[in-house]
């Protein structure tokens, strides 16, 4: 157990200036017996300001000066004078002392601002009477302006921690503001931690103790856990004295605590922590000591709290932050383009996968609005439904089609959410776009295959049933003819018959041809060799008409297993019925041939375009299928396109056709790629 040492109490310091030995010794002695005070004796006026200078901040400053008015050299006005104009001394105390008795000698001190004027011979009861009051005042000034001293303090420390949101900040700014206002040897802060006061912060005057010294302690323990549980402040002057005071508990370890304050801190009127501070410098700890101490605590509370609530919203704000980005990343996973638009419809956000279409980032298109960031439009899109989502909040859905820049068509399919807003004009919508196209044309060519397989089944049958009659039709015709001599009136409608019948069975051929599963030889090879071979054949023909091929190959094509007379037979079907639709143009006749990998992984890409008169709608919905065609009567059997597509179907491939009337048609073949085969 430490013990404690008794508290000490303020002295006065006198510095008595005299030129005579025996005055000063006896007044030194008088002032020190009767009231114990500290005295210094000097016999002239430089000595004396010697003195005053190298007492300048030490333990020894003057409290009061008496000072005889009349001395050699250096008198006592001059000593006066240089007080009142030093800038550390001008508010120290001084009583004069001489020898003249006439009331303008106590004029002229009064005015040189001596503070009190006694004429020699003296009484020592009445001199030590009104040192006192001189004291007494002097205390009460020093008091005053200790305390406004400590009310800035208090204040800047105030905003000090008001202005901070971390709590390991306020705590440690709390310390450091006790011992700037109380001038204390060392203060703490502790803080509640799985149900133990752990010291957060520690203060000491000379750094000799830290926080990690202090005992950690229960709720109870000691004055500190005292504070704690019953959360009312306390003051401890005699704190050996005290029961509740515990030296094990309430200072570190070797440090001796003749007096010490204690607070609580409170966070909505629960304890959270507590406040302390050992050993005021200059005197006891009071009730103004108590109420400063105890309106910093409070500042620190709020502080805290504050703190705290910075955290929880930081922490929200983190989780909220990583929600998002966990949002934002299951969006970007999605491959289909997603972005959200506010009622002035502008991007809110937008997916990786619509940045990437654009060539962009998130940061460049955020802010913008949507039809001039997608579409450089000053308008909302003709076909878009966004304003009926807004207006109605109802989720709308619309499809968009078009021609890419590749000739293929294109079909998205769009649908648009509402997301109330809980204000004025803060509703937005999020807008999802879906790509169609590869579905779509599997549906189609899912579609002409079941046609053509109806249609081969079909033929086939008609084709065996009509062949044997067509054959005695034919035969019969041609044996007319070679006994009937031409000048005969009736071999002009025997000929026609047998014209008839070799058109008949030219049809009969393609139906039978079409529906019968011919023999494919399938070989590795080239698409674009295949294409330059068919080329060869037709290219004098296109030439002759003033027909451009324009030829764009991807020469790193893989290899293709394929029947590649078959492959051919479709190459030269296609060029030919594009030469046909170009016939009616009188100029810019071109077909273009492009071959590439597919968007599709494991397929191949071959566009036929040409630039010709175009088919409707309703026209290409029929063309693959057999005896449909779009020439003129004689020129087509209707059975081209219709083989090509159940040979392109035989190599696991598809073919598909857009056209636009007056702007041209374009052919899309897909092919597989084998695996392991490189060109």
């Amino acid at each position: 157990m430490m013990i404690a040492s008794k508290t000490p109490t303020y002295t006065a310091h006198i510095l008595v200036v005299d030129d005579e030995p025996e005055i000063a010794e006896s007044l030194s002695g008088f002032l020190y017996k009767k009231e114990g005070y500290h005295v210094d004796v000097v016999s002239d006026g430089r000595e004396a300001v010697r003195f005053l200078q190298s007492s300048l901040g030490s333990d020894m400053e003057i409290d009061l000066v008496l000072l005889d008015m009349r001395m050699p050299g250096m008198s006592g006005l001059d000593v006066l004078d240089w007080i009142r104009n030093h800038p550390d001394l001008q508010y120290t105390r001084v009583v004069l002392l001489t020898a003249a008795a006439g009331s303008q000698e106590k004029v002229e001190a009064l005015s040189a601002g001596a503070d009190d004027y006694i004429t020699k011979p003296y009484y020592m009861q009445e001199l030590l009477a009104r040192i006192k009051t001189i004291l007494r005042t002097q205390q009460l000034e020093k008091q005053l302006q200790q305390q406004s001293q400590q009310l800035a303090a208090l204040n800047n420390i105030g905003k000090t921690v008001a202005a901070s949101l971390e709590v390991s900040e306020v705590l440690a700014a709390a310390v450091s503001g006790v011992y700037e206002i109380l001038r204390v040897e060392l203060s703490a802060v502790f803080m509640l931690e799985s149900g133990r006061l752990r010291c957060q912060h520690l203060s000491h005057y000379k750094d000799q103790y830290h926080a990690h010294d202090h005992p950690i302690l229960k709720p109870g323990q000691g004055i500190i856990g005292m504070t704690f549980r019953e959360q009312k402040p306390s003051l401890l002057n005699h704190p050996q004295s005290d029961p509740r005071f515990d030296a094990d508990y309430d200072a570190p370890p070797g440090f001796q605590v003749r007096c010490m304050i204690v607070t609580p801190l409170l966070v909505r009127g629960r304890p959270v922590g507590v406040l302390s501070a050992y050993n005021k410098r200059e005197c006891p700890f009071n009730d103004v000591d108590l109420d400063l101490f105890a309106s910093l605590a409070s500042s620190i509370s709020e502080a805290v709290e504050n703190g705290w609530l910075f955290n929880r919203i930081r922490l929200r704000q983190r989780e909220l932050l990583e929600s998002r980005n966990t949002l934002q990343a299951l969006i970007d996973g999605i491959p289909h383009p997603i972005y959200t638009i506010n009622d002035e419809w502008s991007l809110v956000a937008i997916n990786k996968s619509k940045t990437d279409d654009l060539d962009a980032t998130q940061d460049a298109l955020v802010g913008q609005v949507c039809y001039r960031a997608f579409y450089d439009r000053e308008q909302p899109c003709p076909h878009c439904l966004v304003a009926e989502t807004l207006n109605g909040e109802q989720a709308q859905n619309w499809t968009v089609r078009w021609i890419g820049a590749d000739h293929l068509p294109r079909e998205w399919e769009v649908d648009a959410y509402p997301i109330p807003g809980s204000q004025a004009s803060s509703a937005r919508v999020v807008v999802v776009w879906q790509d169609r196209t590869d579905e779509r044309r599997l549906e189609n060519s899912l579609m002409q295959a079941g046609k053509l397989a109806a249609i081969g089944q079909l033929a086939a049958g008609v084709a065996h049933e009509i062949n044997n009659p067509l054959t005695v039709v034919n035969a019969n015709a041609q044996m007319l003819k070679m006994v009937m001599q031409k000048e005969d009136e009736n071999f002009e409608p025997v000929d026609l018959i047998a014209q008839a019948g070799e058109r008949a069975t030219k049809v009969v051929r393609g139906l039978l041809d079409f529906a019968r599963q011919e023999h494919y030889s399938f070989t590795p090879g080239s698409v674009n060799i295949s294409i330059e071979a068919a080329l060869d054949l037709v290219r004098y023909q296109l030439h002759s008409t003033g027909i451009e091929v324009k030829q764009k190959f991807d020469e790193e094509l893989p290899l293709v297993v394929a029947s590649w007379e078959h492959m051919k037979s479709v190459w030269l079907n296609l060029l030919l019925n594009a030469r046909d639709a170009l016939q009616e143009k009188v100029a810019d006749r071109r077909i273009e041939i492009v071959t590439r990998v597919g968007e599709i992984a494991g397929q191949l890409q071959i566009v036929f375009h040409d630039n010709g008169k175009g088919m409707s709608p309703a026209e290409t919905a029929h063309i693959f299928e057999p005896f449909y065609t779009t020439k003129e009567p004689g020129k087509g059997t209707g059975l081209g396109l219709a083989t090509c597509h159940r040979i392109i179907e035989q190599h696991g491939g598809e073919i598909n056709v857009v056209s636009v009337p007056n702007e041209g048609t374009t052919f899309i073949v897909h092919l597989p790629i084998v695996r392991g085969l490189t060109s």
